[in-house]
């Protein structure tokens, strides 16, 4: 219990730190909070001229293409705030700024992931709630007891697969030593898989995204499975708590595999 507390008061002191951080530079956090909302807007404006010249995508129409948007923008930008970090691992671990994770008497990822919040993050999470929103509304979706646990599921689930991701493949670094940075890659992966639905893509890319590199879960599946919808994969219980389930179980794996790498980390000296 006294380390749990320990641990607790040192993400509350991050969390604090970071958010005196944001706002050292007021104008430079008003920038972010201009821009970044606008890639999101120019992606539903994109949509909404896709459906405008083709009527519907994969028998998805534009309210529900929207639903499965926000979904898939609330996930990221709960993402961007919790493992940014995670995006430049490759920069990290060459620079030798892992020495100092060695030094402290606390768990190695625990201060990689907790040490540095990321609140300008919000700046994508607030575009992500509105266009939530917006799609709930268009939808109609019904916020009963059991839709809303899955919907709990479907967004925790989605955020940690996309930190399983960002961790995973990052962590590849330890052994790679490289700088290449995995963020954008796997960014637009994941805008290919689930800005759109994958039921339009041939029947091989959407097993590779369901099976084998699986994104389709991050919002998708569950998507379906509250429109109602299609798609090539049926299961007798809830999308949505399969997606929490697989979340879980990829992110505990990045877990290993970042303890993993960190046991073969050699400083960069001084």
């Amino acid at each position: 219990m006294k380390t749990l507390r320990q641990y607790w008061s040192v993400a509350a002191m991050s969390i604090r730190l970071s958010i005196q951080s944001c706002f050292e530079y007021p104008l430079a956090f008003v920038g972010w909070l201009i821009s970044n909302p606008m890639q999101f807007l120019v992606g539903f404006a994109t949509i909404k001229f896709v459906v405008m010249e083709f009527d519907a995508l994969a028998d998805w129409n534009f309210k529900e293409l929207a639903f499965l948007y926000g979904m898939s923008v609330l996930s990221h930008g709960l993402s961007v705030i919790f493992f940014t970090k995670t995006w430049y691992m490759g920069w990290t671990i060459l620079r030798g700024e892992m020495d100092m994770l060695r030094l402290r008497p606390m768990n190695t990822l625990f201060q990689f992931l907790f040490g540095e919040m990321n609140f300008v993050g919000l700046t994508d999470l607030v575009p992500g709630v509105i266009l939530f929103v917006y799609g709930c509304i268009s939808v109609q979706f019904q916020w009963t007891l059991h839709n809303t646990a899955a919907m709990l599921c479907a967004v925790v689930g989605g955020t940690l697969l996309r930190g399983a991701f960002y961790l995973g493949f990052g962590s590849l670094t330890f052994w790679t030593k490289s700088p290449f940075h995995v963020s954008s890659f796997f960014q637009e992966l994941f805008n290919r898989t689930n800005m759109y639905p994958l039921s339009m893509y041939p029947r091989a890319v959407q097993f590779i995204f369901t099976f084998i590199l699986p994104m389709g879960w991050i919002c998708f599946y569950p998507a379906s499975a509250f429109m109602g919808k299609a798609s090539m994969l049926t299961l007798p219980y809830g999308m949505a708590f399969v997606t929490l389930a697989l979340g879980i179980a990829l992110f505990a794996v990045a877990c290993a595999v970042f303890r993993a790498g960190f046991k073969q980390y050699e400083s960069a000296g001084s």
